[in-house]
């Protein structure tokens, strides 16, 4: 983490007195301050005259602090919380933080996937069951796996001709069912696994097989926390709590958890923290000038790197935002130190104050100073990372986070390819909102895209002894592909909501991935899907904790889509005779 000073301030702030400043701007006549910034100059000698006039020949008895030392303490997470918190005074549902965790797969992570039509099996299952034979073969255990695969055999997919379907077909009588075999062993090992085990091995077989039940458990959801995913609203929402204080992320959608991801609660209690307490912290380290693309240098008279322009950035009269950011890069973006200040992930760090010594051996030091709220004001001045309350009471100023928040996210994510898609669109011709499966696991758990089924053939029309010419047909509706799951909106008292239904003729209505397979997308909330739409992407991921071992999740990641959609849906349609 960063924190940034400037070292007037500071000055004013220990000695009460403020710093006298001479600072020349270009103020340009023709309203192009590209050419005062150029600084034009064809003398050498009259260069080094204004030099001497400005002062620039002359020490000054300001100094730029060199050597800092920053102590702070830091308050890390001590419990999480999956989904909305509970009621007041219940705290069932915390759960207990452990150090060294990262919390996306926390947050995100799936329980494991049922076998899709109730009896195959995923890939990883298969993988899981061979990685167990090869243990125990070491071991020498030949007995006691051709006692697990007679007891727990794998089943066919029947006559499928698929390429998974076909290895299934393989494992059969080579290997077990992995998940079955896992849950008989989940309270302790039956007897006859015990008689089994060759009695000279028996303990080192017995704690293999304990330690790949454990890692099965965990590599396979089995064990994962409550999910956190809120269907109705289509994103994730969870909360953290430190030693003292309580913070929400009422709206992640997935990718990367930041500060930003969270807000502050200051009237929710956190849950017990025994033997947990802030920890102290010390840092030295030494300031530098904040730098970036364009900066400009510390002396009029050096010229900055071409390569950024400031002074070109055009801005119509109405772009203030646009304007203040070039005035402030240009007038005091030289007057700002960077202090990098390396803090444990997964807590809230305090600054209390920052020591330092400058160029000329001056000792100064800067105490935690709030900057009061004026008097009338409806809220705190703004800051830059600063962790705010979400919602206040109505008249009560919105309350701050005292202190830096470091959530304990991943690095870096290592993510393959979305294994399930589905978009939510916006049909305003039919009044309806689609969920359309665009890719859906297969049975070996590799993404697949969803083959929408043929068009029925229209039912025929008699027209008996009538002219064919004048003889209409009936429709009740027009087609729409399997893969386009209705939503058909309702008033509630919760607001306008957005319930599942299914169409009439639908020759297989049910879901083909897991996202709407789930009761949670039963009911929507109808300002989720907006008319650009919503995107909701199941994607496998992997990152690294603390420690350097692997955590594998599948998490969901909510973008937006491309637009309304157009289904066709028609209506009580009438049509000529074919045929």
């Amino acid at each position: 983490m960063a924190s940034v000073f400037r070292p007037a301030t500071a000055i004013s702030a220990v000695t009460g007195i403020v710093p006298f400043a001479t600072r020349i701007e270009p103020n340009p006549v023709s309203g192009d301050p590209e050419v005062g910034l150029m600084a034009q100059v064809w003398d050498p000698l009259w260069m080094l005259g204004r030099q001497w006039q400005f002062g620039e020949f002359a020490g000054e008895d300001t100094g730029t602090p060199l050597a800092v030392t920053v102590s702070a303490e830091f308050d890390p997470i001590t419990a999480w919380h999956p989904g909305p918190l509970p009621e007041e005074g219940d705290s069932r549902d915390w759960q207990a933080w452990r150090a060294g965790d990262l919390l996306e797969p926390h947050v995100e992570a799936e329980a494991s996937d049922p076998p899709p039509d109730g009896s195959g099996h995923t890939r990883f299952a298969a993988v899981a069951a061979w990685a167990l034979q090869d243990v125990l073969a070491e071991l020498g255990e030949a007995t006691t796996i051709a006692r697990i695969v007679q007891r727990f055999p794998v089943t066919a997919l029947g006559d499928d001709a698929s390429d998974w379907a076909q290895t299934q077909r393989m494992l059969v009588g080579r290997t077990f069912d992995a998940q079955a075999f896992a849950t008989a062993i989940a309270r302790s090992h039956p007897a006859w696994l015990t008689a089994a085990l060759r009695r000279e091995g028996r303990e080192a077989a017995r704690a293999a097989i304990e330690e790949w039940r454990a890692w099965f458990a965990e590599e396979s959801g089995a064990e994962a926390a409550p999910s956190s995913w809120v269907g109705r609203r289509l994103e994730y929402g969870f909360s953290v709590a430190t030693t003292a204080q309580v913070l929400s992320a009422p709206e992640y959608g997935g990718g990367t958890v930041g500060w930003s991801s969270f807000d502050l609660l200051p009237r929710e209690n956190a849950p017990d923290a025994a033997g947990h307490a802030p920890e102290p912290i010390t840092r030295n380290v030494l300031a530098s000038r904040l730098e970036f693309p364009g900066s400009p240098v510390s002396r009029f008279w050096e010229f900055e790197d071409a390569a950024v322009s400031l002074g070109a950035v055009y801005a119509d009269p109405d772009e203030l935002a646009r304007v203040l950011v070039v005035e402030a890069a240009i007038v005091t973006g030289d007057d700002w130190l960077v202090l990098p200040v390396d803090t444990p992930p997964g807590g809230v760090l305090r600054v209390h104050g920052v020591r330092w010594v400058d160029t000329f051996g001056s000792l100064w030091e800067l105490t935690e100073q709030p900057t009061p709220v004026p008097a009338g004001a409806a809220a705190a001045p703004w800051r830059m990372f600063t962790t705010t309350e979400a919602a206040p009471e109505p008249g009560a100023p919105r309350g701050e986070l005292e202190g830096l928040f470091v959530p304990p996210a991943a690095a870096a994510v290592f993510e393959g390819p979305p294994i399930e898609d589905v978009r939510f669109l916006r049909d305003e011709t039919a009044n309806l909102v689609w969920a359309i499966e665009q890719t859906v696991p297969a049975v070996s758990g590799d993404p697949a895209p969803v083959k929408a089924g043929a068009m029925p053939p229209p039912r025929p029309i008699n027209p008996g002894d009538a002219p064919a010419e004048k003889v209409l047909g009936y429709e009740l509706q027009t087609f729409v592909p399997d893969n386009w799951h209705p939503y058909v909106a309702q008033v509630s008292e919760d607001g306008v909501l957005l319930r599942r239904a299914r169409m009439a003729d639908a020759v297989d209505g049910a879901a083909k991935g897991r996202l709407l397979a789930e009761d949670a997308q039963e009911v929507l909330i109808a300002a989720e899907v907006p008319r650009q739409g919503v995107r909701v992407q199941r994607i496998p991921r992997a990152a690294r904790r603390a420690d350097g071992t692997w955590s594998v999740w599948i998490g969901r990641l909510v973008t937006p889509a491309f637009g309304e959609g157009e289904s066709g849906l028609q209506f009580d349609r009438t049509r000529r005779p074919t045929g």
